[in-house]
Parts: structure tokens; sequence; C-alpha cells
């Protein structure tokens, strides 16, 4: 049995130190190793280092999450991926969810805890998803609202860290990452992952990117 943990943020400007201090508290011994970061938005379902994470984890294994909604923020999503987690085996300790962190002794305690954390899930999948729809209806309002008084320009243009980007760059063109995962990790949507790299291949005097990388 191995214990891992998994942490997710969904601005890259947000600080994961919370949730990785949290998982520590709870578990002391875990290894840095083993704790798994994303900073990816919530509302996809492609997140590459969780990618990894699912393919390591075996039946018996513990994973820890500091709140249920790092699995996501849709309540549908989340009881997804918690039903292919339970198919695999894997015990699912949530912090935010105190019946999910007692090891129960016996069938009945077993069924009864089992019940409890089913309700508990409802709700606090519920709740994430309206906090999802929440977010969303406020920032539609403000751009209309924004439309309204003229100063609405679209979204700014997108800074690239090119030293990091290159980095990417590298292990895609070397056929260890997929352009899939590339994007993931750069942050970039198809369109602007291709401009970027034309842009680095060309800064960097490189010939055309490899057709057998996508």
């Amino acid at each position: 049995m191995s214990v891992y943990g998994y942490v997710r943020t969904s601005d890259k400007e947000q600080h994961n130190d919370r949730q990785i201090t949290n998982i520590k508290r709870y578990c002391p011994e875990i290894l840095d190793e083993n704790i798994f970061i994303d900073k990816i938005t919530g509302k996809t379902y492609y997140r590459p280092e969780y990618s990894i994470l699912t393919r390591i984890l075996r039946s018996g294994d513990i994973l820890i999450l500091s709140e249920l909604d790092r699995l996501g923020r849709t309540k549908a999503g989340i009881k997804d991926e918690l039903d292919l987690l339970k198919k695999k085996g894997i015990r699912i300790k949530c912090l935010d969810i105190p019946s999910t962190l007692f090891d129960a002794e016996g069938k009945e305690q077993d069924l009864i805890l089992d019940l409890v954390t089913t309700i508990l899930v409802e709700v606090y999948s519920t709740l994430a998803q309206q906090e999802l729809e929440r977010k969303e209806m406020r920032q539609r309002q403000g751009i209309e609202e924004a439309k309204k008084r003229g100063v609405y320009k679209g979204r700014a243009p997108i800074e690239v860290d090119m030293i990091k980007f290159g980095n990417i760059y590298e292990r895609w063109r070397a056929g260890q990452l997929k352009t899939i995962e590339a994007r993931a990790l750069s942050g970039l949507k198809n369109n602007t992952f291709y401009r970027t790299v034309e842009r680095y291949e060309r800064e960097n005097h490189l010939g055309c990117f490899a057709s057998e990388a996508i």
C-alpha cells in the first residue's frame, strides 16, 4: 500500500502551499514525490499530473485530497472520478469530509460510514458546482457591464514564459509528451500553442515543427 496526495489550483497565480500543508499535516509520512500538483482549471478533465497519478495508483493505495472539488468542479465530474477510483480499489481521504478519514471496524461500521460518506459527497459536489455556476454568472455580468460602459477590451495578450516553454517543446519534439500533454503543461490552447511553437522555432532558428510529435 502506498499513500499519495493530489493538489490542484484553478489559477496559475494561486498558491498550492495551503493544500500541501494540509495533506502533510494529516499524513506527515507522505513522500514529497508522491504529491502530484496540477495548476489548471477544474472545468477541464485533462490534467497531466492527475493523469500520471491515476496510472500509478494500485488497488489498496490511499489518495489524500485537501478538498473534494480538487477532483473537479461539476457534480457529475466529481462523481465520475470517485467511481473510477473506487473501481480501482483506491481509498479516498478528503480532509473536508471527516467520514472518509475513519478506518471502519466490522462490516456494519463500514456500511454506516459508506452511507454517511455518500450523503456528504452528494452535498459537497452540489455546492462545488453551484459555486462554479455563480462564478461564471458573475464573470458574464461583469463583461456585460464593461461592454455597456465601453471599457471591455477582451482578454489581454497571453504572456508565455519561453524558457519554460522551451523545456516543454524539447520534450514534445522528442516524443516524450503528446500534444495534448504539452498544451496542458504550457497552459495554452490549441492555436496559441502552435503559434508559440512557431515563435520558439523562429527565435531559436529551428526548422518547422515535426508532424510526428502531433
